[in-house]
């Protein structure tokens, strides 16, 4: 339990702060999108972890200013944690990309639609757990992020479950 709470911290951290750039009320129509890529590893009672969080944006200087502050407000959660230097990128790999279409994986993972200007569409996956502990992870997940999230979120099962 111990490990989904450090991850939540985490993963809630980087969202929040994503969301702090605000924008319109209507979703933003994304023509040449830039995909936002943070990662962050933990070992939790002997485990390694490792989360990541891709979001679709609407240029290079939007991924990249999203992004800083994702990181600075995912490190507050999460003093443990090692965070990598985020990435904006044009192209997703194929493996990756294809997370945007809400294709199951080997790992439970949380889908997010964007609802408003403000918000963009993301993924966020946790490697290393089971699957019943990701399902939970990410259903926890969903109900704190939807307070503040206007967009459509739900959780994607694992392909193995």
């Amino acid at each position: 339990m111990k490990t989904l709470l450090v991850l939540v911290i985490v993963g809630l951290g980087a969202w929040f702060a994503w969301k702090r750039v605000a924008g319109p009320s209507t979703p933003l129509v994304i023509e040449n999108p830039v995909y936002a890529e943070i990662r962050a590893t933990a070992n939790v009672a002997n485990r390694d972890l490792e989360m990541v969080l891709f979001v679709r944006s609407s240029s290079d200087f939007d991924c990249r200013t999203r992004s800083r502050v994702s990181w600075e407000g995912a490190l507050q959660g999460c003093p443990t944690c090692k965070l990598q230097e985020p990435k904006c990128q044009d192209k997703l790999p194929p493996r990756y990309a294809r997370l945007f279409d809400d294709v199951p994986i080997p790992s439970a993972y949380l889908s997010a639609t964007a609802g408003t200007g403000g918000e963009r569409d993301g993924r966020l996956v946790v490697y290393g757990l089971t699957d019943a502990e990701g399902a939970m992870m990410c259903e926890a997940m969903r109900k704190q992020i939807a307070e503040k999230y206007h967009g459509t979120l739900r959780c994607v099962a694992a392909s193995g479950a």
